[in-house]
């Protein structure tokens, strides 16, 4: 629930999966892992299918609180 959008889980098995061989699912399969990653964690019915239309349509529960790396702190005072 980190990620505000699904299509950024979807990225990241992508480039990622599997360790032994990274890069080498083919889409049907990062999406079939995608919306299973999705199921577990509540955010997509059981009976989901993903495709690229689809997936952007996933509200992800973190959508309007991440915090964007280039946010710009409060500096720290001593």
């Amino acid at each position: 629930t980190y990620w505000p959008f699904a299509t950024t889980l979807f990225g990241f098995i992508r480039r990622t999966m599997p360790m032994t061989a990274p890069g080498s699912l083919s889409d049907d399969d990062v999406y079939a892992l995608t919306a299973y990653l999705l199921y577990e964690n509540k955010v997509v019915a059981e009976d989901t299918v993903l495709d690229a239309k689809s997936l952007t349509a996933v509200q992800m529960p973190n959508r309007h609180g991440f915090i964007w790396i280039d946010a710009i702190w409060p500096l720290a005072v001593d």
